[in-house]
This record gives structure tokens, C-alpha cells and sequence, in this order.
């Protein structure tokens, strides 16, 4: 029960992309990535379920930051909001 999760990065510097959660064997699961403007990198083997997820700025500020259930493959794109 795993899935790969991408992110692109629309921003006009470097992002990490940080995530925080568990397993269905309530292991803990962390990961980040490091992610240059306008790329996109994956984590290819990540369980599915309910993170924490974080945006960091390359000036250590966190740019955005929620929950979000993850439960099939998926893109999620990171750029500034209207």
C-alpha cells in the first residue's frame, strides 16, 4: 500500500518539502525533500495515509503548511497564491 508522491515547485527559490506521519504499523514515517525553482522531485515509496506536511523557504521560513490525507499517486504543485 504504497504510492508515489511528487512535487513541483513554482516558486522563485529552492523549497524543502517536508512530510511527518505513520504507516499502517503505526511506524513513524519522515521525509523531506529539497526541491530547486521550477523542478520537481518524488518520493517513490510512501505509505499511504494522513501527513503533516511543511513548505520551507530557503530563508528557513515556512511558506505553507497543513494535513493532508495521501491515498493514491499524486502532483502537488507549490506556487505563490493569487
Amino acid at each position: 500500500m504504497v504510492l508515489v508522491l511528487c512535487v513541483k515547485n513554482k516558486l522563485e527559490e529552492k523549497i524543502t518539502f517536508k512530510i511527518i506521519g505513520k504507516d499502517l504499523e503505526d511506524n513513524e514515517v519522515k521525509k523531506d525533500l529539497v526541491i530547486q525553482n521550477d523542478g520537481k522531485e518524488c518520493f517513490l515509496e510512501i505509505p499511504k495515509g494522513i501527513y503533516t506536511y511543511e513548505v520551507i523557504l530557503s530563508n528557513k521560513e515556512t511558506f505553507k503548511k497543513g494535513e493532508y490525507k495521501f491515498d493514491d499517486d499524486i502532483t502537488v504543485t507549490i506556487k505563490k497564491e493569487n
